[in-house]
């Protein structure tokens, strides 16, 4: 649809124009879940350069509302109503990307700095048709807009992590920041000011006051008792109360609107203060509800004689075709009339909140490619800027490397000893690292989720970009600690020193290690917490380590299956034929045996070491690709 234009506050490069919002108008909404309704019929609208501030009680229903309001609803929930875009019914799919949602928890990269967070959201949703200076130039006028200019080269920070960054007020600003970059129509926020002091949360509020006044934005947040400096910043007010509408219409208007039921806010009183403890009793919420409900049907009826007005405003801002809005406009004054355009408008009418006329999208999405090299580029930033981390990950390899070539050291070639405790060696080694990386790996997907979830969520990128820059990033970091491992522990061990069986050896566990880190990133995308996602991963791992040859020498028929398609069977069995097979023993006697005569048969599988491998790169491939889809599957179905 055709909008009209505003400004960001110029900057030295450019004046970056905008697009103003739109109006919201939603009818009757009702939300319910089995056994117990959420909402129950709640009307009103959002204006273009208002704040509209919904208040109430503790399971009032104030996030289903906006949740619902801003297309973000609750899974498994049944939505009634309408609601209209600029006198057109609303097609979500596409309203999503017109509009944005801020949550209530910041959700922000720690290493990164406020430019940069809000610099990634530019790349991943401006079009590809901008230049990277016209971005810039965007990027600049939203940190002046939202008063960040100065800490624009500050880190977000956590304190969890032990990273110092910015304040509470100021990554709340950057999560709005990172919307307001693609220019979206309405803002939603849920809890804005939760977490923050009075001073943090009066700021917040002030800079979306100037949002929607300055640049006319639709914005609708919740909120939980705000002082009387918040509220002076109001334009509408919503009071909710066990899912139904209490007050709706201009803040100035809610006083005077309880005086009316007999309820006057005593002087000196916070009037939201003095409304929550109205609402306390059932019989005052009664009372207001059916006051709201003469004065929404009185409005209904005032309004009643515009909608033909309101009609042609939408085919004329809206693209609606002229017949069509006739159509609309003749069943709004025939009341009724059976013709097909009034069949038409009621269709439309009763088509439910999901139908109508797309809301044009701000921006088209940029490439998957694309996608994949900023989320690369961030990947290994984030990886630079922890050294702690990137540094601990590493020695462990190097450790645990040292560990297994000491305890191993310089192994004898005698049949007695050296043959059992080269399979040892070599099968500790395939311990490490199924426990090491798996095990990292769900540590760091517990953190990875939460952005994830809220990126993908709104539209940044998608979970095949993410998981392709993910891969991008990790698998040559795995490559190198496998390295790493490989070296010192072959040779303090004393493996056999040819070049062929230095690349099986370092190939196979390679492969293993990556195998062994997809198989952590599978068992933690398939539940809810780290805790729960160790104990599967590490049942699943001493399964696999259990029948891969070395534990058990007579695997039960019914378990040979394990072994089968275990990856850690192809992977020892590698191995163990590339270093038995360049390997000759000495006995007792004093007699050389060749030591792929000693191989026992639960380790050998018949196959080469080529063979071993090329198995082995099928599994990890496999893995991968399930990994990815499980990742996929737990997104869709709001398992993340």
């Amino acid at each position: 649809m055709d909008v009209a234009k505003n400004k960001f506050s110029p900057t030295d490069a450019s004046e970056v124009e905008v697009s103003a919002g739109f109006d919201i108008e939603f009818r009757n909404l009702r939300f319910s879940v089995p056994g117990k309704e959420i909402l129950k019929g709640i009307s009103g609208h959002c204006r273009a350069g208002r704040i509209l501030a919904i208040l109430g009680q503790s399971g009032a229903g104030k996030s289903t509302f906006l949740d619902i309001l801003a297309c973000n609803p609750t899974p498994g929930g049944k939505i009634e109503g309408e609601v209209l875009v600029d006198g057109i019914p609303r097609r979500a799919s596409q309203f999503r990307k017109a509009a944005c949602y801020v949550m209530q928890r910041d959700v922000l990269q720690a290493s990164a700095t406020v430019r940069e967070s809000i610099l990634t959201s530019a790349l991943l949703k401006l079009p590809m048709s901008m230049t990277r200076k016209d971005k810039e130039a965007r990027v600049d006028s939203v940190l002046k807009e939202l008063g960040l200019t100065e800490c624009q080269h500050v880190r977000i920070g956590d304190e969890l992590l032990g990273m110092k960054g910015v304040s509470g007020g100021q990554r709340r600003r950057v999560s709005i920041g990172i919307e307001l970059i693609k220019d979206p129509k309405a803002i939603f926020l849920d809890e804005c000011t939760s977490g923050l002091d009075s001073e943090m949360a009066v700021s917040l509020v002030g800079t979306l006051k100037n949002l929607a006044a300055r640049m006319q934005k639709t914005i609708v947040l919740t909120i939980h008792q705000p002082n009387s400096l918040i509220t002076s910043k109001f334009d509408d007010f919503m009071l909710l109360a066990g899912g139904e509408l209490v007050y709706f219409g201009e803040w100035e208007g809610a006083v005077p609107f309880f005086d009316a039921a007999g309820l006057q806010c005593p002087q000196f009183t916070n009037p939201t203060d003095f409304f929550l403890n109205c609402l306390q009793e059932q019989s005052n919420v009664d009372t207001l509800v059916e006051q709201q409900r003469r004065n929404g049907a009185s409005s209904t009826l005032l309004q009643g004689g515009h909608q033909d007005e309101e009609a042609a405003v939408a085919a004329k801002n809206g693209g609606v075709s002229s017949s069509a809005a006739a159509a609309a406009a003749a069943a709004a004054k025939n009341g009724g009339v059976s013709s097909s355009a009034a069949a038409a408008a009621a269709a439309a009418a009763t088509s439910g909140i999901d139908a109508g006329k797309e809301v044009q999208a701000t921006y088209p999405e940029v490439p998957g490619w694309y996608q994949t090299c900023v989320l690369t580029q961030r990947s290994y930033r984030n990886y630079i800027r922890n050294p702690a981390m990137l540094f601990s990950e590493t020695a462990q390899y190097v450790f645990m490397g040292l560990f297994v070539g000491l305890m191993y050291l310089q192994l004898n070639n005698s049949v007695e000893t050296g043959v059992n405790d080269r399979l040892a060696s070599l099968w500790f080694g395939m311990a490490v690292l199924s426990f090491t990386p798996s095990y990292t790996a769900v540590t760091v997907w517990d953190r990875e989720r939460v952005l994830l979830r809220r990126e993908v969520g709104q539209a940044m990128y998608s979970v095949s970009s993410w998981f392709a820059a993910r891969t991008i990033v990790t698998v040559p970091t795995q490559i190198i600690q496998t390295l790493l491992f490989g070296f010192v522990a072959f040779f303090m061990v004393g493996y056999a020193l040819t070049l062929s069986n230095i690349l099986v050896y370092l190939c196979a566990y390679a492969l293993f290690q990556i195998t062994s880190e997809s198989i952590g990133v599978l068992c933690a995308a398939f539940t809810k917490n780290s805790t729960t996602a160790i104990l599967a991963l590490t049942f699943v791992l001493l399964i696999l380590l259990s029948f891969s040859g070395f534990l058990v020498s007579d695997v039960p028929v019914y378990f040979k299956w394990v072994r089968t398609i275990s990856y850690l069977t192809y992977a020892y069995d590698a191995v163990v034929s590339s270093e038995f097979g360049a390997t000759d023993f000495v006995s007792s006697t004093g007699e050389v045996i060749p030591g792929y005569r000693l191989v026992p048969s639960n380790t050998d599988n018949g196959l080469s070491p080529g063979v071993n491998l090329l198995i082995l790169l099928g599994i990890t491939v496999v893995t991968r690709i399930v990994s990815y889809l499980t990742i996929l599957a737990a997104y869709r179905f709001h398992f993340l």
